[in-house]
């Protein structure tokens, strides 16, 4: 961009995010321009279906089928990613930054797969990637992470990353909707894909967890080592005996530091009514922060093509002022450590433990025994009014436990006879 009076910005999908971006810097071009005093040209889009109505229409003479167009026009100095993935995503964006051009993409999956590698290459090449919209959509989490918050100590961040999932658990408690039909509902209002396994089997929040994680705690994260589990599982009653003992149950991403390890899970959790996450309803996103001199709560609009498009506006701004001042590169990886990743089995927490079986006599203590076997402690126990001989959901709630200690447990409960399903939800502590 050196000695140019115009910056020119090529994007690379016309989807919703890349339509969002486009609209907004068309909206605030002039005082954009004003900032800044250079003039912003979008000089070049590519996506491969023009045929499709838009809510935005682009000149004719600006729009290309081929991402590579973008990618290497030398008059081209912002490239704006929108298409997804890995492939052929990653060998574009690597080939934007070897030519010294700054790079933006709201793309989790490839921030969480490849961002290292790519940080590497914008170094080398003193060029820049940003990736803001990654995470949170519209909440400013990834420069808060990396600027103002990198002289804290952070212990724990904790998510409410996934908007599609937050509606389904929202609709699942207000209106006692099974899993099935609440999913139906996101789909019929646009929140859920027809496919919707990355969402609701948690692949979407581990990528943004590991995201955080890598920040918040300057180490690199593999993120195959992020536990994953979805909600499918999860049935009206048992957010309504999570109701009964002061809890909400959230798809929760979290990432926490014991020491010199990292815990990194996405699952469901029961969430206590007075935890900062617990009233974040529909498609809403929210993150908390725990450091140890601050408590910061992050929330809003986790999705959508101009909530996602304001933060990559916002990068693009960011990414002129480095270049008029000549600062390009000012914060490059911060993963400097490799902190082990505890496992799963190493958990120590509280569990909601649900299990259907038959009302039979002595059904209970077999249970029970099972859970004494394991050396798992129990706090409480609902049984339902139910008919005898007839299968019937039984809920317990433990004390705090080792994952093992409550795995095994539902190992052996699950080979008794009188029992049909047991499931288990984690408990996460207040805030």
């Amino acid at each position: 961009m050196e000695d140019r009076k115009v910056v020119k910005i090529g994007v690379i999908g016309f989807g919703t995010v890349g339509v969002g971006t486009v609209k907004i810097l068309k909206e605030r071009k002039e005082e954009i321009e004003k900032e800044l005093k250079v003039a912003i040209q979008i000089a070049k889009i590519a996506d491969k279906d023009w045929e499709r109505e838009r809510p935005l229409t682009v000149p004719p003479e600006i729009r290309t089928y081929d991402s590579w167009e973008v990618v290497k026009d030398p008059e081209i100095d912002i490239v704006v990613e929108a298409i997804g993935g890995v492939s052929p995503t990653f060998e574009l964006v690597s080939c934007a930054l070897e030519q010294g051009k700054t790079v933006i993409t709201p793309n989790k999956e490839l921030i969480a797969k490849k961002g290292g590698e790519l940080l590497k290459i914008a170094e080398s090449s003193n060029s820049e990637l940003f990736f803001e919209g990654a995470v949170g959509g519209g909440i400013p989490i990834i420069h808060s992470l990396k600027g103002q918050l990198i002289g804290d100590d952070i212990e724990e961040v904790i998510g409410i990353v996934n908007g599609t999932t937050n509606f389904v658990l929202t609709e699942m408690s207000l209106h006692k909707t099974s899993y099935a039909e609440a999913l139906k509902e996101a789909q019929n209002r646009g929140y859920a894909e027809p496919v919707p396994v990355m969402d609701v089997e948690g692949f979407d929040a581990a990528y943004k967890i590991a995201i955080l994680a890598s920040l918040a705690f300057h180490s690199k994260v593999e993120v195959e080592k992020v536990y994953r589990e979805g909600i499918t599982l999860l049935i009206p009653e048992d957010i309504e005996f999570a109701k009964e003992l002061g809890f909400t149950v959230k798809l929760l991403a979290i990432a926490k530091k014991l020491n010199e390890a990292m815990e990194l899970r996405v699952h469901p959790v029961l969430l206590p009514f007075d935890h900062p996450l617990s009233q974040v309803y529909g498609v809403e996103n929210a993150i908390y922060v725990k450091s140890k001199t601050r408590r910061l709560t992050f929330r809003g609009p986790g999705a959508g093509g101009e909530a996602t498009g304001s933060a990559i506006v916002g990068d693009i701004i960011e990414a002129i002022r480095n270049w008029k001042w000549q600062c390009r590169g000012r914060v490059g990886c911060t993963c400097l450590r490799e902190m082990e990743v505890k496992p799963i089995t190493e958990l120590i927490t509280q569990y909601c433990v649900r299990i259907l079986a038959l009302d039979v006599p002595g059904v209970l203590g077999k249970i029970a025994t099972q859970f004494g076997e394991a050396g798992v402690s129990l706090s409480a126990v609902k049984q339902p009014v139910s008919t005898p001989g007839e299968l019937t959901n039984i809920y317990f709630l433990t004390h705090k436990t080792k994952e093992e200690s409550l795995q095994r447990s539902l190992e052996h409960i699950r080979k008794l006879e009188v029992v049909k399903e047991a499931y288990a939800i984690r408990v996460e502590e207040g805030g």
